[in-house]
């Protein structure tokens, strides 16, 4: 027997096994593992195939089956204390919203090469994210904490009378209640993801009102995301050299980053629609966020 011959013969008998009958869910997922791995090995470097690509060529949602394996893994690794809390609690709100991006993908009926291309990245960061132990990642200041240096920055601002006293006295007291709200989410045992957006945004709201911000610096909504990503690219180099982020938290926002610009760049190629163009816009925010701090 040839080598081409050997290898077309184990193919063909990994398409017969994935495609009998499935008795057992844990059998029907052994059958595909097995047409992945066999697949991948043989096609995989030259041709780009993974066992998701074949899902999703055969119009299956692997992301959305494979969510309660995924979260299963993140509760695990945070039993034995490999992973933070918070880390876990991003970690599937992540993975969520990747589920999500797949629905909108699949929407046609059909995912391009492109959105099989974007969806494996954002799939391999936040696995390679899992297995490498998640350091610092969903890490997040409470409101509470900032209170003292977000008083001072109001003070400052007074001083130099970018503000009013009586609109710092309205400042201080709103920040007030962004702490009160901040308890309140959290009164139920943790803070979810949509939550935090909410306080993110709050905040980041008062920190305009200051008005000690860069007084060139266009408003990010007259921004393109790829001037957003671009400016992004710089800050985090900036925060990482003075210390504002560490090492692990820089290479983190770069591969954000590096997601985002793929994401940017395929969207340039059509007319993305309005949850698309929200998804890359909140993504956009999160990071700026992030690294603002």
């Amino acid at each position: 027997m040839t080598p081409r011959t050997r290898l077309a013969l184990v193919a063909a008998t990994a398409l017969a096994v994935g495609a009998g009958p499935a008795h057992a869910q844990t059998n029907t997922q052994t059958n595909q593992d097995r047409l992945g791995a066999v697949v991948g090995a043989l096609f995989g470097d030259r041709l780009g195939i993974s066992a998701l690509d074949q899902a999703w060529l055969r119009g299956g949602r692997p992301l959305r089956d494979g969510q309660s394996q995924f979260n299963t893994r993140v509760d695990s690794s945070l039993r034995v204390g490999q992973i933070s809390s918070a880390a876990a609690t991003r970690l599937r709100a992540d993975y969520t919203a990747l589920v999500d991006l797949e629905t909108r993908y699949a929407a046609d009926g059909r995912f391009t090469n492109e959105e099989r291309a974007d969806l494996n990245s954002r799939y391999n960061a936040l696995t390679q994210t899992l297995e490498s132990g998640a350091a610092g990642y969903g890490d997040v200041n409470s409101v509470a904490q900032g209170r003292a240096a977000f008083e001072a920055r109001v003070d400052a601002s007074v001083n130099a009378r970018r503000i009013t006293r009586t609109e710092a006295t309205r400042l201080k007291t709103d920040y007030q209640a962004l702490i009160q709200l901040e308890t309140r989410y959290a009164a139920k045992g943790s803070i979810t993801a949509s939550e935090r957006n909410d306080l993110d945004s709050r905040l980041d709201a008062l920190d305009a009102r200051v008005g000690d911000g860069p007084a060139v610096q266009p408003p990010v909504a007259t921004q393109t995301p790829r001037v957003r990503l671009a400016t992004l690219e710089t800050a985090v180099t900036a925060a990482e050299r003075s210390g504002a982020l560490t090492r692990a938290d820089a290479a983190d926002v770069r591969v954000q980053l590096g997601d985002l610009t793929r994401l940017e760049a395929a969207y340039g190629r059509y007319n993305p629609s309005a949850d698309e163009t929200a998804y890359l816009t909140r993504r956009l925010g999160e990071l700026e966020t992030r690294v603002r701090r």
